[in-house]
This record gives C-alpha cells, structure tokens and sequence, in this order.
C-alpha cells in the first residue's frame, strides 16, 4: 500500500507558520504602502491646484491696486469716489443690488480684467469685492440683468450685491496679511469652493480683496479616481497574497483535507 503522509508537525509546522506569517505581513505592508502613495500623489496635486490659484490671486489683486492707481491719475475717478462706501440700493433689485460713485466705471473698464481669470477651468469667478463685502462688478457670466426670477437671479444677476453675509467671504475681505487666505465657502446657490483672496490696498489703504472661486470639480473626481485605483490595488494584492500561501503550504496537507472532505460522503 502506498504510504500516506500525516500532517506536518515540529519544525515544518514552525517554518510553515512562519512563511504564512511573512506573506500576511508583506501583504499588509504593501497594501499600506500603497495607500499612502496615491493619496501623496492626490495630496501634490491638491497643494499645485492650491498654489496655481494662490499665485492667481496675488496677481488680480496687485492688477487691480494699479488699475485703481491708473484711474485716479488719468482723472476717470478721485480717490474719494474710489473710497465711497455710501450704497445706495437699486430700486427693484431682488437680491437686492446696490450702486456707488465708481460702480458703472469700473463694469467698463475692470470686468473683462477678471473674465480673464476664468480661462483657468478650475476657477468659477474671480472679482474684486471691497472691504465691506461688496462687490461692484462681478464676471459678465454673472453680470445678467434680473428677471424677476429669484432663483435665476440669484445664480446669473450677482453683480452690485453686499456677500459680507457670509462667514467665508467676510473672513477674506478683511484678511490683511502678506500673501492670501483661504476659506471654504458654501455659496447660497448650493454650491461648495474655495475661496481664495489676497487683500488690495489703494494709497495705502486696505480698500478690499481680489477673491477666486476655485471649483472642487477635479478635485472630487481626482478623490474619486483615488477611491478605485486603492480599491483595485487593494484586490490585486490580497489576490497575490492567497495565490503565495497556497504555494507554501505542502500540498500533501491540501490532498489530506480533500480525502478527509471525500471520507464523510
């Protein structure tokens, strides 16, 4: 009769033990490794988009500082028309809107400065807001005339309306530091950004900030494309890992289980 094996026991037992052992730990190891890797990756990206609109930011506020400067010297406004703050609400207006002394100059002369941020695909506005929240002149996408339509006015018709409502936008406006703040905002059209300012001074003064809307678009798709890669890996790696622990162990153990299995029918 052929001689059967029985199963394996001291020092075979021990090395088998100790492989499997070895093989759960890379498995762990490789799939923590993993894990960290792509949200590094994720994290850069996040941190370049950041730092893109950061630099952005910057920009728009010293251009506007010197389009202000410019205005003031080719005599188009004084500074104190500039520095009015006396609002006074357009008649009709829901949202309600509001004019001032340099409103309509600065519609023909700075809106086509910040439509040209919104080349940048990751950005949803960008416009200068004063120190109280106002904001003169927004991009021409939402510069539309009201229609008597709430909802639609208050998605398309932003323009000459007082944002310091809200606790994001008002944190910006009066940041007054050396380089740019950042806050999340929840816009009351629904949608969720950052907002990104950096202050704007005229004659040494801080007259407001220079705000972008940085869309979380393909940095929600970017989070999504991460949740899939890990997953897949994830797979991949426990799939490797139960392929090498069925290598290791002996087969005889495998074939004895079988017969055992075959034994009971």
């Amino acid at each position: 009769m052929p001689r059967v094996r029985g199963p394996i026991c001291g020092k075979d037992a021990m090395n088998l033990k100790n492989k499997i052992l070895i093989i759960l730990g890379l498995c762990f190891i490789l799939s923590v490794s993993s894990y960290f890797i792509i949200k590094k990756m994720f994290d850069n990206f996040e941190n370049l988009l950041l730092e893109k609109c950061r630099i952005e930011a910057l920009t728009g506020a010293r251009m506007m500082s010197e389009l202000m400067e410019f205005m003031v010297n080719q005599k188009v406004l004084t500074e104190a028309d500039i520095m009015d703050t006396a609002y006074r609400e357009i008649p009709g207006s829901n949202p309600k809107k509001f004019t001032t002394r340099y409103d309509k100059i600065f519609d023909s002369l700075i809106q086509k400065i910040e439509d040209e941020f919104l080349r940048d695909p990751d950005i949803d506005f960008a416009v200068l807001a004063d120190r109280n929240g106002y904001v003169p002149t927004h991009n021409s996408k939402y510069s539309r005339a009201q229609t008597g339509d709430y909802a639609k006015d208050l998605v398309q018709s932003r323009s000459k309306r007082n944002f310091s409502s809200n606790p994001a936008i008002k944190k910006v406006i009066e940041y007054t530091g050396p380089d740019t703040i950042r806050e999340l905002y929840h816009r009351d059209t629904g949608e969720t950004m950052w907002d990104i300012g950096a202050p704007v001074n005229f004659r040494g003064k801080h007259w407001g900030a220079f705000v972008l809307g940085v869309s979380l678009k393909r940095v929600n798709e970017l989070k999504n494309q991460m949740v899939i890669m890990i997953v897949m890996i994830m797979f991949v790696i426990l799939s490797l890992t139960m392929l090498a622990v069925f290598a290791v162990i002996p087969r005889t153990i495998l074939t004895s289980d079988l017969d055992g299995e075959q034994s009971h029918f």
